[in-house]
């Protein structure tokens, strides 16, 4: 399985800037890594 890493996620969100136009930031970096890790998270 491929795991994503906050460093990957905006490398691929400054691609996607860069090539469609738009600016570059995020509002909460917390909410990013907590949006990356969800998938992972289990219960019990």
């Amino acid at each position: 399985m491929i795991k994503f890493t906050k460093e990957r996620v905006l490398l691929l969100y400054q691609l996607i800037v860069e090539a469609t136009g738009g600016t570059f930031g995020i509002r909460s970096e917390n909410l990013l890594e907590s949006a990356i890790e969800a998938p992972y998270q289990t219960f019990d």
